[in-house]
């Protein structure tokens, strides 16, 4: 896995991953921000131990391209 630096926030809240790119951001933005990822994020959690983390943040799978991603994403944060 390769960290994407220019959309990786060490304090950020989910890890999102496309391909074999991480992107470590925030859950609230992400859900104020986009429809889909607000309804993704208020499905009901059952026991967070089985779902898979990155460094203590829930790793969220993406079925993008990693440059499709990115763009999104540092379009989404850079206004922030």
């Amino acid at each position: 896995m390769t960290r994407c630096e220019d959309v990786w926030f060490d304090d950020g809240t989910v890890v999102l991953q496309a391909e074999t790119t991480l992107f470590r951001v925030y859950r609230g933005v992400l859900k104020a921000q986009s429809p889909f990822f607000d309804d993704l994020f208020a499905l009901p959690q059952q026991d967070s131990e089985q779902f898979e983390k990155y460094e203590d943040c829930p790793l969220v799978t993406m079925h993008d391209l990693a440059t499709d991603a990115r763009v999104f994403l540092k379009a989404m944060f850079d206004h922030q």
